[in-house]
């Protein structure tokens, strides 16, 4: 796989865009709404349904700990166990492990020293965020045990090679005293951390993982997906049949437990057209590829409850085609830079937003425009315009002013500097034209294939953005003046954008052990929910000023629940 084909997703079934016809340069396409696809799937919502006990078992094996998933969760809880001296499998789907998450969210680890964090401050920030719909039990006990959880495997893979450098910068607060970026982020990095780049780590550390998981005497079963969990008339989980490699169902006891860390929903469109469609229909792209809901359905059979809500974690990073189509099986290229705050004007050419937002927002304002995307525009001075924008956490494209080259070693291994900006980002767009380049704003509307008002309102909506900039206050959104930006120099730029789904974080209730919990509120012996199978921590959208989170929480509570299930101290 070549480092550009790592922003290449695979992805699901069409899905066409409500009223595109009514757009300019755009065709007709699709039918029919999200809203009536998402009535549609949950009027016939199988994926609820409890199948029907699988009978044709052709063997069983004996484990202690059975766990589903090979990804960040899965492999931390196998080796937390493994290392313990108890008999542990892994049962994936695929032929591999999963990718590795190149940001790690922990607090109090040895990485993190002169970095503390107010974690009352945190927590009260989470539940802002997520107007109080947030188990602030399982955010205490992440804060509390994630340190833990960092030294143990830096502890594991250091004597392998692997490193592990804190990466924090947030904005002035002179200039940005609003801004809240609490230093949470580890990236581990294979060998010597070089702060300019290249950096070689952030899809590697799971490998080291994965063989020390073997190496001590672990299973990996791979091409085998879990089916149905075993309960017994009590309602403990006491093992899982699975389907291996040669269509045979095999039932693989489990003495201490099964721990579920499948991923989420992603890759499961009836899931996603249920429980949150936008998340699907106004994207272009997914990362879910594998991601269908097994580990949510299955505990969901097997009694457990899962959180009201719907959400997923969702970049504002995808490119649109110049058919304004939408759905995010469309496996649609990727433009980092789509998060950086220029000028954002939706199809009609008005400026509908504060575009000094995180990625999820932009994404959730730019689904509510017509056709479900949005313009980013800017000119020649982009360059100098980011490094002053000075973002943070993934959507930063420029050395940190202490020289960290942050995503270097996440996205092409390469130093971030313009001309690596210009060939990585710039040129793949603008050689299959989704992004326009063009000498004056008129011609710029032209390309943009605005019509003779869009052209018009586009034009009037730069020069009315142009004046705010210039004094120095946006009175239309409030937008900070040093995320501001004129488009006055020659060439200028567009690119249209949407949705890019990552992965969804909304799933079953659990408690600060990470057993699934019934309707009345007792734990299901036996069974753990781990990553984004586990509900509590954001059900409504992902906090991205928490950088590296949802590898830090689903790491910590895959070890909580190792450790609980075989009575680790």
């Amino acid at each position: 796989m070549s480092r550009r084909d790592l922003f290449k997703f695979s992805g699901m079934t069409a899905v066409g865009m409500m009223g595109a016809a009514a757009l300019a340069g755009c065709a007709p396409k699709g039918k029919g709404s999200s809203k009536a696809d998402s009535e549609t799937a949950r009027n016939a919502a199988s994926w609820r349904d409890a199948p029907d006990p699988i009978t044709d078992v052709a063997s069983e094996a004996d484990y202690d700990l059975v766990v589903v998933g090979a990804g960040n969760g899965g492999l931390v809880a196998a080796m937390t166990a493994q290392q313990k001296g108890f008999k542990v499998c892994v049962l994936e789907k695929s032929r591999m492990i999963a990718a590795a998450r190149e940001a790690i969210g922990t607090i109090g680890s040895r990485y993190s020293k002169g970095h503390e964090v107010d974690v009352p401050e945190l927590m009260n920030f989470a539940r802002r965020v997520q107007s109080g719909d947030v188990n602030m039990a399982l955010y205490k006990t992440w804060a509390e045990k994630s340190g833990e959880f960092m030294d143990w495997l830096g502890d594991l893979e250091e004597p392998m090679g692997m490193t592990f450098p804190f990466e924090y910068h947030a904005p002035d607060p002179s200039i940005a005293p609003e801004a809240y970026y609490p230093p949470m982020c580890v990236n581990p990095v294979m060998g010597e951390f070089n702060p300019n780049g290249p950096n070689y780590g952030a899809y590697v550390h799971l490998e080291v993982l994965r063989d020390l998981f073997l190496e001590a005497g672990g299973v990996i079963e791979y091409e085998t997906p879990a089916k149905q969990l075993v309960q017994d008339e009590s309602g403990k989980v006491s093992g899982v049949i699975a389907r291996n490699a040669d269509k045979q169902h095999v039932r693989y006891n489990a003495a201490k437990g099964v721990i579920l860390c499948t991923g989420g929903y992603g890759a499961n469109k009836e899931m996603m057209m249920d429980l949150c469609p936008n998340a699907y229909t106004y994207s272009t792209a997914t990362a879910a590829t594998t991601e269908e809901g097994d580990g949510i359905r299955m505990a969901l059979w097997a009694g457990a409850q899962l959180e009201e809500g719907g959400g997923a974690m969702v970049w504002n990073r995808a490119v649109v085609g110049d058919d304004c189509k939408l759905g995010a099986d469309l496996n649609n290229a990727m433009f980092l830079p789509a998060s950086q705050p220029f000028l954002r004007v939706n199809a009609r050419g008005e400026r509908f937003m504060n575009e000094d937002s995180t990625y999820p927002e932009i994404f959730a304002q730019g689904q509510y425009q017509p056709g479900g995307y949005s313009w980013q525009v800017f000119d020649s001075t982009y360059w100098e315009d980011i490094v002053r924008f000075d973002t943070c956490g993934c959507s930063r494209l420029a050395p940190a002013p202490d020289g960290s080259a942050f995503n270097a070693d996440v996205y092409d291994l390469e130093a971030l500097t313009k001309e690596h900006l210009d060939s990585f980002w710039f040129e793949p767009v603008l050689a299959d034209g989704t992004m326009k380049k063009c000498d004056t704003l008129e011609e710029l509307a032209d390309a943009m294939a605005f019509g003779e008002q869009e052209k018009k309102t586009f034009l009037a909506s730069v020069k009315r953005y142009n004046e705010l900039v210039s004094s120095g206050k946006d009175l239309d959104f409030g937008k900070e003046a040093f995320r501001c930006s004129t488009v006055d120099e020659a060439p200028f730029y567009a690119i249209r954008t949407a949705g890019n789904l990552l992965v969804t974080i909304h799933g079953v209730i659990t408690d600060t052990n990470s057993q699934p919990l019934r309707a009345d509120g007792s734990a299901i012996e036996g069974l753990y929910v781990c990553g984004n199978d586990q509900g509590g921590f954001y059900p409504h959208n992902y906090p991205s000023m928490f950088t590296g989170i949802n590898a830090g929480r689903t790491a910590t509570f895959a070890r909580i629940a190792a450790k609980h299930a075989c009575g680790i101290a």
